[in-house]
């Protein structure tokens, strides 16, 4: 029997290859580093504005495939996170350590001093770290992990503030309005997740976390792969102006594609192992 494409992954995925292509070229010839990062003018709506634009249409449809996945009780809507396999959720545990070795690298090779923005970047480092090897360790998602999916929001907050107070024009640089959007798209993403495997889901809970882990996958690609990308095209051009691409971006992209692939595949416990694994689950967290 063949299996059922879901438009929400394609979306992200496809989304996110666009958006970075887009945004390399962007980099190279669209945005104008000798009037602070703006765009050229000369470039037109699409050519300056169309990224935006993309992330407005993929949203949109990942939201319609949110519904039709709804309709059609795919498991990424109707599953809790105790139905995943123990495969399935060391996946999680390795994306975690990946986005904590990312972030590692920009504290130490990116470090400009002590400030909002490193103190929220530690932070975050600290806790996927921690919840990796909390995964790796059991193979399951404890609802403590979903608990610490807060001390991640308040350090994307933590650094978007920094951004936003660093420079009064942010909407009109490229580089900065992108990367801020990503940390927002992040924030909501990480709380959903920590809704998700706490089990204390609201009603619109698993949209937010399918729809906004695409968003987070798609901006944080768009604001970190595509600045070291063009670096590796035009190093000159680009290397003095690539503050604004963290490559600990990255890892976020990874553990929000890990989520979203994890949770549309079809492989899932059956109810009476996840009923199981619920138990033991709230066993730990009481112990």
């Amino acid at each position: 029997m063949q299996r059922k494409i879901s438009l929400l992954p394609v979306t992200a995925v496809a989304a996110a290859v666009i958006a970075v292509i887009f945004r390399v070229f962007q980099l190279l010839v669209v945005v104008d580093y000798t009037e602070m990062g703006f765009f050229d003018p000369a470039a037109g709506f699409f050519l300056g504005g169309g990224i935006y634009l993309l992330i407005v249409i993929a949203a949109a449809v990942m939201i319609l495939g949110y519904i039709m996945d709804k309709k059609s009780d795919a498991p990424a809507v109707v599953r809790s996170a105790a139905s995943l396999t123990p495969k399935q959720t060391a996946v999680w545990g390795a994306a975690f350590l990946a986005g904590a070795c990312f972030r590692f690298y920009d504290l130490v090779f990116g470090f400009n001093g002590i400030d909002l923005d490193f103190i929220g970047e530690a932070a975050i480092f600290a806790v996927c770290a921690l919840i990796g090897f909390m995964i790796l360790g059991k193979k399951r998602l404890r609802t403590t992990v979903g608990y610490l999916q807060i001390v991640i929001c308040i350090s994307y907050t933590l650094k978007s503030a920094a951004l936003f107070m660093q420079d009064t024009i942010i909407i009109r640089v490229s580089d900065e309005l992108i990367l801020l959007l990503s940390y927002v798209a992040s924030v909501l993403f990480f709380l959903a997740l920590g809704r998700f495997i706490s089990g204390n889901e609201s009603k619109l809970t698993r949209c937010k976390l399918l729809v906004f882990g695409g968003l987070t996958a798609i901006l944080s690609a768009a604001a970190s792969l595509a600045g070291y990308i063009a670096l590796a095209v035009d190093s000159d051009y680009i290397g003095a102006h690539m503050s604004m691409h963290p490559i600990s971006e990255i890892g976020a992209t990874i553990i929000a594609f890990a989520v979203i692939f994890t949770m549309y595949s079809g492989n899932m416990l059956t109810v009476e192992e996840e009923v199981k694994n619920e138990a033991e689950n709230s066993e730990t967290t009481d112990n």
